[in-house]
């Protein structure tokens, strides 16, 4: 199967804006058309809380741009009916982090300040969702057999006390909500952290593997998880890692 990827939010690397004479004219100045500069700075694309536009590594369409959507959805369409993929992957279908969104885009359409009043974390949640339910509902009539599919934070919650950043809390990313909602066929949460220093001790065991495997299968319904499986390893044999989680994707049921 041929499944087209698409980075979702990412707009351009770095803090250098791209060139400006390219035909078509590059997706950052269309933001920039829509949007408008508020102090030099895209208002369409993440802010973090002191108002500074978020660009390492990447500047990130605000997930709030109605533009942006109908932009990705275009893309999409296109892809679907001009080419015979099987299907769409999806990843950075997230925010850029804690408190990386509080820019003009997001504030005007929440109607207050970021993070200052109401839920703004779950307001930020349902813009990813409706971005991914939009393209669910647009792209599945047009060939019922294509696959929709998403790489997801590895963890969603930090409900075991581990200390580590989450789809859900730090990245707004609520894929729990695609899979019982109907609007996605298959997530795939990233755990595929190898180990490359040696020296340290490992944190991504089998065990831990198998425990975020489990919690998403257990807030699947009915849908699909394909876990990443990592391939950078420290021990004398790191195909027995490897072989190890597959043995356990398989015991799971994914």
């Amino acid at each position: 199967q041929v499944h087209a990827y698409i980075n979702v939010y990412p707009l351009w690397t770095g803090c250098d804006p791209p060139p400006d004479d390219t035909i078509p004219r590059h997706l950052y100045y269309q933001v920039m058309d829509q949007h408008g500069l508020t102090e030099n700075k895209l208002n369409g694309v993440q802010w973090d809380a002191s108002k500074k536009a978020v660009c390492q590594p990447y500047y990130r369409v605000s997930p709030a741009s109605i533009f942006f959507d109908n932009h990705l959805r275009a893309v999409t369409r296109d892809l679907v009916q001009r080419y015979a993929i099987d299907g769409i992957h999806l990843d950075h279908i997230r925010y850029a982090g804690e408190k990386a969104s509080c820019d003009p885009v997001s504030e005007e359409r929440f109607g207050g300040k970021c993070f200052e009043s109401g839920d703004y974390s779950g307001w930020q949640r349902q813009q990813v969702n409706g971005t991914v339910k939009k393209l669910y509902e647009d792209l599945i009539p047009l060939n019922p057999d294509l696959w929709l599919s998403a790489a997801v934070w590895p963890v969603y919650k930090d409900d075991y006390g581990w200390g580590v950043s989450s789809a859900y809390d730090t990245y707004y990313q609520d894929p729990k909500a695609w899979l019982s909602g109907g609007y996605i066929d298959s997530v795939s949460p990233m755990i595929y952290s190898g180990s490359p220093n040696c020296d340290k001790p490992y944190f991504w065991t089998k065990e831990r593997w198998a425990t975020l495997v489990s919690d998403y299968l257990a807030g699947s319904g009915g849908r699909y998880v394909i876990p990443g499986i990592g391939v950078d390893y420290c021990t004398a044999d790191d195909f027995a890692e490897i072989e190890a989680r597959i043995e356990l994707a398989r015991e799971a049921g994914t």
